[in-house]
């Protein structure tokens, strides 16, 4: 368990540095006629505490069966009813998570479902510069996608929105997620590093569903209001 959280602190650590690298490469033009600092009277972003034994406040979703684990939980608004997707917003950080669970007619895994989001409209469309990809299994059985990447806009004014997207199938279940966050200025890329960092590691990692064919438990107090 020990060398299991290593390699996890190690992962973390080197997809700050990845994201860190991929903002710079793709705002290098800009960098080179802005000033390094912040300007006068801007309003600095704020990250995720990085405190790892600081336990996260959990929503949990009758209507998809999972839990979901937020940082500074009390400061997310949920919206589990108006639409198909769960849908979550942390305003102080312009972050956002989008979850869906899908039930399907025949056998899926990663592709099916990244297919299947793509065609609900439930993850971004825009061309993106990927800063991890990996393919591996989560919650114990689910062939599963997860993708780092970031949105530019395309030119040297637009936002810079980073995105962690997780794409997985498990016999006729998909399970997707997308967490998307925002910095206006390339000289925050520590603060979008970190916080992709944090929602690789601690959110899509700490998201699990309701045991599999075991009726969802009546949820408590805590359950049912927003964290």
């Amino acid at each position: 368990m020990a060398h299991a959280r290593v390699r996890e602190l190690d992962r973390c650590r080197r997809l700050a540095r990845i994201a860190c690298l991929a903002i710079c490469l793709t705002s290098c033009a800009v960098l080179r006629s802005e000033p390094r600092g912040p300007a006068r009277g801007r309003t600095l972003p704020v990250a995720f505490t990085d405190d790892e034994k600081a336990l996260l406040a959990r929503f949990h979703s009758k209507r998809f069966a999972l839990s979901l684990p937020l940082p500074d939980g009390a400061a997310w608004r949920i919206d589990d009813h108006s639409q198909p997707e769960l849908v979550a917003t942390h305003s102080a950080t312009r972050s956002k998570i989008v979850v869906l669970v899908v039930r399907t007619e025949g056998l899926v895994g990663r592709n099916q479902c990244e297919a299947i989001a793509r065609e609900r409209k439930v993850v971004s469309a825009s061309e993106m510069t990927t800063v991890e990809d990996d393919d591996t299994v989560t919650q114990e059985t689910f062939d599963t996608r997860i993708w780092v990447a970031l949105e530019t806009g395309g030119k040297p004014s637009a936002p810079i929105v980073g995105h962690v997207m997780a794409f997985g199938g498990f016999l006729r279940k998909c399970l997707i997620f997308d967490y998307s966050t925002q910095i206006d200025d390339a000289t925050d890329e520590a603060i979008l590093s970190a916080r992709l960092a944090f929602a690789r590691t601690r959110i899509v990692a700490g998201l699990s569903l309701d045991p599999f064919l075991v009726p969802p438990r009546e949820a408590s107090q805590s359950d049912e209001r927003s964290p």
